[in-house]
């Protein structure tokens, strides 16, 4: 007796938008926030910024949505935005409107906020344009999605993160409850902070108006947030990600160069 051939698994094809095959996923799970899962295992895209779209289709597909049993293609969109959107949950005191803060409902001495992802490979370029901070603040990273909020513990962000102090006459690049050295001060309207942030290589850069500050060692290929951290009700910041291409050439070179070593800095012990 003739034996029977074997049933192949049906499978999903995930391609880029250029058509090019990134990865087959197989068997077809049952939703698509499965499906994101797999993809993320086999093309290390996080899941928060995947974006899926049937092949026929121009709908980005939900998360809950079936997904049939047949063979099917689908198109994968990276998209970058929770790296540069400010999470708003639990910020019932502050206007967050995508990458603006605005702090006219402050009614803490002070609140962290973070990014709704960290970054955690790859080069990335960012901008925190001040429009107006009336006291201090810091602008970075941090390793703990904790830090959000407006606790005791949280008053000094650099305590457990690689931030640009603003400073009150005088700026600082501090880290790790360590000042690493001196920085400008950050005026009070219209000054852009910027940070190029290498997670494969270790190291973030800091310019103020395209003015290099320095640059200091960060954990590699760790999941960073982007923190600031604002004080008044006149706040108003608005973080940006250009593309590398915008970033000044002087960063590019100070991540190549000699590093700040974040454990040679002087210890702060300022609690607030």
């Amino acid at each position: 007796m003739a034996m029977s051939e074997a049933v192949e698994e049906p499978c999903i094809v995930i391609k880029k938008m250029s058509g090019e095959e990134l990865a087959k996923i197989s068997p077809v799970p049952g939703r698509v926030g499965e499906l994101k899962q797999l993809i993320f295992e086999a093309v290390c895209m996080p899941v928060a910024l995947q974006k899926l779209l049937h092949e026929d289709g121009s709908a980005v597909c939900a998360d809950d949505e079936v997904l049939e049993k047949n063979n099917q293609a689908m198109t994968l969109i990276q998209d970058e935005t929770p790296l540069w959107y400010w999470d708003s949950r639990s910020m019932l005191n502050l206007d967050i409107d995508g990458e603006i803060i605005k702090c006219e409902r402050l009614d803490k001495d002070y609140v962290n906020v973070i990014t709704k992802e960290p970054v955690a490979a790859g080069l990335h370029y960012f901008q925190f344009h001040l429009h107006h901070y009336a006291d201090e603040q810091w602008c970075g990273l941090t390793p703990d999605p904790n830090m959000a909020g407006s606790e005791h513990g949280k008053a000094i962000p650099s305590k457990n993160g690689y931030m640009y102090y603003t400073g009150r006459g005088e700026g600082a690049l501090e880290a790790c409850g360590s000042r690493l050295k001196k920085a400008e001060h950050v005026g009070r309207s219209g000054n852009i902070i910027g940070m190029l942030v290498d997670c494969d290589y270790g190291a973030a850069a800091f310019d103020l108006n395209g003015n290099l500050q320095g640059a200091c060692e960060i954990p590699k290929n760790t999941p960073l947030w982007v923190l600031t951290h604002v004080d008044t009700q006149r706040d108003h910041i608005e973080l940006r990600k250009p593309s590398l291409q915008d970033a000044p050439p002087v960063n590019l070179e100070a991540l190549q160069g000699a590093l700040l070593d974040v454990s040679q800095g002087t210890a702060m012990s300022r609690s607030y």
